[in-house]
């Protein structure tokens, strides 16, 4: 069996050692078990290096604007929600996607593999199988068919694609719908289960200055629409049990509207925004907190959650999450058994299971050991990497 050599096609990787990024542990796992990766990743607008090595990986990153300052596309939110609400983005996709091909056709030389995430890195790695012959694989994280031009692109991406993972079941019915790919199957971000894993409640909250004779609710995530952050608020003007307190973690463009939202239903005392929490904290912040709730939603542009990886984080601390009935968070959240499932946009339903929770004694509990056990059967790394491991043989057979 040939070794895997492959060459990894992203559009946003870790941009400096301190920096955290899901694809970067992967796949260091995975050169841990021989597999030699190059990744070819945009540059960020501040100080990332063109290359560079950590744990084995090398890291090839473009340019596509200059000067670099003024690039729009990767990070600070993700390419998706930049190429919608940014002009000077849209600008630079032209320039995005040719710098990001070059870069990848002068380090394809002696690869075996192509490995994409996202639509972008899939072009690009279509056409580096069309010149070369070697295998493509795609770990399918969001798929937007839409109609026309995209459509048809994300379907010349699945049958040019030698196998392709989905990242929940959500994304894979959404892609049979319209198309069989030659291989498949669902492959689930893991997570670090020594990182994310139960810890005393009390020191933490002592740590992070939260009251100790609170009951805490808690939601982390970027401000944007399809977070549903509006839901969660609105339940905590509906529910019953007395001495709830709401902590929400994040940033981003939605952030003055959700504190004037707090503020216009007098909900100060019951709602804390906590600021931006580093990656390497959220596991801190959802230890020292009762229940989690992701209110996620479809929003206005049909997007939503494909996995709702925080979940994940949630349950592999051993945290009953609430969450709703969207996505690929029907994967993550087992109704009864891990947390609950609400409808979509419902403060009620939010509210309910909270008082749910907290009223029937030894529930949060019970609920929070099933999470972590379901987070160890289904949601690790390893587990993960085993999968990405096999792929790459099966593609190299």
């Amino acid at each position: 069996m040939k070794k895997p050599n492959v060459l990894f096609l992203v559009t946003s990787f870790i941009r400096f050692k301190e920096d955290d990024s899901a694809w970067f542990d992967h796949l260091r796992l995975c050169a841990q078990k021989g597999v030699s990766y190059d990744v070819v990743a945009p540059h960020d607008r501040e100080n990332s290096k063109g290359f560079e090595i950590l744990d084995k990986i090398r890291i090839h990153r473009f340019r596509y604007f200059f000067p670099k300052s003024l690039h729009r596309i990767a990070y600070y939110g993700g390419a998706a929600h930049n190429l919608s609400k940014s002009l000077l983005a849209k600008i630079q996709l032209p320039f995005f996607m040719v710098s990001f091909f070059l870069k990848a056709l002068r380090n394809a030389r002696n690869k075996n593999v192509y490995h994409a995430i996202f639509l972008p890195s899939a072009v690009v790695a279509v056409i580096l199988k069309k010149l070369t012959g070697k295998p493509f694989v795609f770990w399918v994280q969001r798929l937007v068919f839409g109609k026309g031009l995209m459509r048809k692109l994300n379907h010349w991406i699945l049958v040019n694609c030698d196998f392709v993972m989905f990242n929940s079941s959500y994304l894979q019915k959404k892609a049979l719908k319209e198309i069989t790919p030659k291989r498949h199957m669902i492959l689930h971000m893991g997570v670090n289960l020594k990182n994310f894993k139960p810890m005393a409640k009390a020191p933490l909250r002592k740590r992070l200055g939260i009251p100790q004779n609170k009951k805490i609710v808690f939601a982390v995530g970027r401000f944007v629409e399809k977070k549903g952050f509006p839901y969660l608020i609105e339940a905590m003007n509906r529910i019953k049990t007395k001495n709830v307190l709401c902590l929400i973690g994040g940033f981003g463009p939605l952030e003055e509207k959700l504190k004037q939202l707090v503020k216009d239903k007098g909900l100060e005392d019951k709602v804390k925004f906590v600021g931006l929490i580093p990656n390497k904290e959220v596991s801190l912040w959802l230890n020292a907190t009762d229940v989690f709730v992701v209110p996620s939603i479809v929003d206005s542009r049909g997007e939503t959650e494909t996995l709702g990886i925080v979940a994940v984080e949630g349950i592999a601390c051993g945290k009953p999450v609430i969450a709703s009935r969207v996505g690929g968070l029907v994967d993550v959240v087992k109704d009864g058994l891990n947390g609950f499932l609400v409808k979509e946009k419902s403060p009620l339903g939010i509210a309910e299971k909270i008082d749910l929770m907290f009223s029937e004694q030894g529930l949060v509990e019970q609920l929070g050991k099933n999470a972590r056990k379901f987070a160890k059967e289904n949601f690790s790394e390893k587990q993960a990497v085993e999968n990405i491991l096999s792929v790459y043989n099966q593609v190299l057979e």
